[in-house]
């Protein structure tokens, strides 16, 4: 067996400070993983308490959240869908002039307009104008597309079209003009007794 032997001198010195500096970078290099390891686990950490915190919070909030929005929704839904008005007249006097802004846009006249008899459907109040109109085909039929996007949400029912009888500033230039008469309903909440089906006076 041969004695291995550590070279002397200058190279001895030379492979001592090699291995020296080896030894140190190893270190270093190990230190700064670890440090960087324990920062970066420290802020993973950190990140999900304040996950956890944001989460909490956002639980403690879900009843009042859900409770804001079911008003919110329930109102949206009355206001969009539903006439305004406090009372039958108030509201009939705005479906009259719903479709009035609606026939004038659609270059219709009104010939003549009777409000029906409200009366009850549940927990809503039927608000209902019975109407006369002239016009061209094209531009009733546009109407009718309206009324039934508009809001609030609007019903159409007795529908009676015939061939016009008279030239009107509506109808002067068209070969396919239309008298119709129908009955326009919209409804209110409303705030008496379910059921009643009686018509009001």
């Amino acid at each position: 067996m041969t004695n291995a032997r550590l070279p002397a001198g200058l190279s001895g010195q030379i492979l001592a400070c090699s291995v020296t500096f080896a030894g140190v970078a190893f270190l270093a290099m190990t230190g700064f993983s670890l440090l960087s390891f324990y920062h970066n686990r420290a802020t993973a950490l950190e990140d999900q308490r304040a996950v956890l915190s944001h989460t909490e919070h956002l639980i403690r909030q879900t009843p009042e959240l859900k409770r804001r929005y079911q008003e919110r929704h329930a109102s949206a839904s009355s206001k969009h869908l539903l006439l305004a008005g406090q009372s039958d007249s108030e509201a009939a006097a705005n479906l009259v002039q719903t479709v009035q802004a609606l026939a004038t846009r659609r270059q219709i006249e009104i010939a003549s307009q009777e409000t029906v008899p409200p009366h009850a459907i549940g927990h809503f109040r039927a608000i209902s104008v019975r109407i006369a109109l002239t016009g061209n085909w094209a531009a009733f039929v546009a109407l009718l597309d309206d009324l039934d996007h508009t809001e609030p949400r609007l019903l159409v029912e007795d529908l009676e079209i015939q061939r016009a009888r008279t030239v009107t500033n509506a109808t002067r230039g068209h070969t396919s003009a239309v008298d119709s008469t129908l009955s326009i309903t919209g409804f209110r909440a409303d705030r008496g007794t379910p059921g009643q089906t009686a018509q009001t006076p």
